[in-house]
């Protein structure tokens, strides 16, 4: 996605797990980063604000930050509970990355994916393991689609019986735009574009409500490379680390099913 298209995400307070860190995928992150030196550098990709103060929390004193956009980094700053000192690596990820080569015992990355175009996520994935130290661990967090894609249909039916408020807004948002049937016309969100579609096929006042909110959380002008199925994109995934744990998300998850928490290390 355009660097400069972070900058319509001016609404972040109100995006919910699981399109952020759950309570859940921060306890099993601690419980995997006990025994890693706290001395030895360790990287975010992107500016995600709660794995940064975990970081901090946890003890770690060299703590880099890989982020593009700098006002969205202002952003996520403005979000967390502390003030520490970071290192910030300004660029995109995959000319970024390559600079670190064997640095990190830990890199944490939440639903990053999305932000990489197909053809380049062998090189993303590639560079990652590059720049992890021996025995470092890769923490992340990946929309999968494993199966067909949700009609979008039983999703305004579904939510035609539901209250409008934050959190079903929010749920609105992952079903509609990253797990339903209009992935199926380019295996991209183009978040413009499947607004101008919703408008088009919702027709219950509630239903058109849902996808009203949904712009504050998700706002046109964006664009993610979800859609794919898993079977298609898992062999240019992490192809030089190895699998430790693959966590699925909570049962009450929207993203229950295709969301996994991968754990990997670099032997």
């Amino acid at each position: 996605m355009d660097c400069d298209a972070w900058n319509l995400m001016t609404n972040w307070d109100l995006v919910l797990p699981p399109s952020r860190p759950s309570a859940l995928q921060l306890a099993r992150i601690q419980d995997q980063i006990t025994d890693v030196d706290r001395n030895s550098p360790v990287a975010v990709l992107g500016s995600t604000p709660e794995f940064r103060d975990l970081l901090f929390e946890a003890g770690f004193k060299q703590i880099y930050i890989f982020e593009r956009n700098q006002r969205f980094l202002t952003a996520m700053s403005n979000l967390r509970i502390y003030d520490n000192p970071e290192r910030v690596i300004d660029g995109d990820w995959l000319a970024t990355l390559s600079r670190f080569e064997n640095t990190f015992s830990l890199i944490l990355s939440d639903l990053t994916s999305g932000n990489i175009p197909y053809d380049d996520r062998a090189t993303f994935y590639d560079s990652i393991s590059r720049a992890l130290s021996n025995g470092g661990l890769f923490s992340d967090k990946v929309l999968t689609h494993p199966g067909p894609h949700i009609p979008l249909r039983r999703i305004i039916d579904e939510f035609a019986g539901l209250p409008l408020n934050l959190f079903y807004a929010n749920r609105f948002s992952c079903e509609a735009l990253f797990c339903s049937d209009l992935l199926d016309i380019g295996q991209i969100v183009d978040s413009s574009r499947f607004y101008e579609l919703l408008d088009d096929r919702i027709k219950q006042p509630r239903v058109r409500a849902f996808a009203k909110y949904a712009r504050s959380i998700t706002p046109p002008g964006l664009m993610w490379w979800y859609g794919r199925q898993w079977h298609e994109l898992e062999r240019s995934y992490c192809r030089r680390l190895a699998v430790v744990v693959a966590d699925d998300d909570e049962p009450s998850s929207p993203y229950y099913g295709r969301l996994k928490n991968f754990l990997h290390v670099k032997r």
